[in-house]
């Protein structure tokens, strides 16, 4: 399948967004191929509009067709997430695959994800220290690839997320044996948590902030991707009572099944989620310089989810299944030519009754996230069944 991909999650779909989908079609010729987080996404909270609405602005705005990144994988640490992403577009037959990157070249990222590929002993022994010493993983792997690579800006590269998801692409490319080509995309705004719009351009954690402080955002959003709808304070926290209440009847034993879940960390979720009043507090209280927010976002999302160890390692051995959310209607004749014994793509209900028990047991967390979603934003359950692929 000669097209590029997009590994993604419009969060919301803004310019930026467009602008990587034009600069991926004008640096390969093909037409782009989104694979989106569903109604989750990495940082442990909703999406702040739903996925159909998310699909259908890609596809208005330069994408051929939105597939669903499953849930297991877009709720996940950046390793989890770049490896599933990059094994399904790799079973679907992309050639190529487009990212941005921040303030580096493409060479010394391959540079590094070599490095990490092939695992030397000498960076083994560097990353083993600094996680002894009770140092996280994020903040371990940037100083234990620090002293294998001679480069004074490596620590500048290795804190900009961009590039360290760019990083984990191009390991996964690697452990898979893919011929994926990789294409970076240099980022056109200020940053990735920057506050600084550069012309019409302003990152999404800025758009979301103006949203929910009812600011006007028109300006960084393409005129056919408007929000007119969205995932509000209130629905957050709606959300946050929902992952108290699944923590606080969920044992200790039963949450150490759950992925990501070691160390004995359950029990301090579970002290922290029956001594403190409020959300915040309590996730405040959970944060240490080992566990840090973004990934006890993500600890006190899995309960409610039921994201298990079991999951996620069914998922390393089974064929990949994903929904089909959007798609160009002028492309449709698309749904023919890719590998059916490689992947399995959803899109009329009919399609489910086809998976494999270990594909049911994935896309059952994505139909059960996207209940959890519907009923906080009180729209009707069941939507992935009832709604199919949109053709636009």
């Amino acid at each position: 399948m000669n097209f590029c991909g997009i590994i993604c999650e419009f969060n919301p779909f803004h310019n930026g967004h467009k602008y990587i989908i034009d600069q991926a079609k004008e640096k390969t010729g093909l037409e782009i191929i989104c694979l989106m987080s569903g109604n989750f996404v990495q940082r442990g909270t909703a999406a702040i509009e739903s996925k159909y609405e998310r699909a259908k602005k890609a596809v208005l705005c330069g994408a051929t067709a939105v597939l669903e990144l499953p849930t297991i994988y877009a709720c996940s640490n950046a390793e989890n997430f770049a490896f599933g992403s990059v094994k399904i577009l790799n079973a679907l037959g992309v050639t190529h695959l487009a990212f941005g990157i921040e303030n580096t070249s493409l060479e010394t990222l391959q540079k590094i994800a070599k490095l990490k590929f092939e695992n030397s002993e000498r960076f083994q022994t560097a990353f083993k220290n600094e996680i002894q010493n009770g140092i996280n993983y994020n903040t371990s792997l940037k100083r234990s690839i620090a002293k294998n690579i001679d480069d004074k800006n490596i620590i500048e590269i290795l804190n900009k997320p961009n590039n360290i998801l760019a990083i984990e692409y191009l390991t996964a490319i690697l452990k898979l044996g893919s011929k994926i080509k990789p294409v970076a995309i240099e980022r056109c705004d200020n940053g990735f948590y920057s506050e600084e719009n550069y012309n019409e351009f302003l990152s999404a954690t800025s758009i979301r902030n103006k949203l929910y402080n009812n600011e006007n955002i028109d300006k960084y959003i393409p005129k056919n991707a408007k929000i007119t709808d969205f995932f509000s304070k209130n629905h957050i926290n709606s959300l946050n009572m929902l992952q108290i209440y699944k923590i606080r009847q969920t044992s200790p034993i039963i949450l150490n099944k759950l992925y990501d879940y070691s160390e004995g960390i359950e029990y301090r979720v579970e002290y922290c989620v029956k001594n403190y009043d409020t959300f915040d507090n309590m996730k405040s209280a959970i944060v240490t310089s080992r566990y840090r927010e973004p990934r006890v976002n993500k600890l006190l999302l899995y309960p409610l989810l039921n994201i298990t160890k079991k999951v996620i390692e069914i998922s390393k051995k089974s064929k990949p299944a994903v929904k089909l959310l959007a798609i160009n209607k002028n492309k449709k004749g698309l749904l023919r030519i890719y590998n059916k014994n490689k992947i399995s793509i959803i899109v009329t209900n009919k399609d489910y009754e086809n998976l494999s028990k270990t594909q049911i047991e994935i896309i059952n967390v994505d139909l059960n996230a996207s209940d959890i979603y519907q009923t906080i934003i009180n729209k009707e359950s069941n939507i992935d069944k009832k709604t199919g692929t949109l053709f636009i």
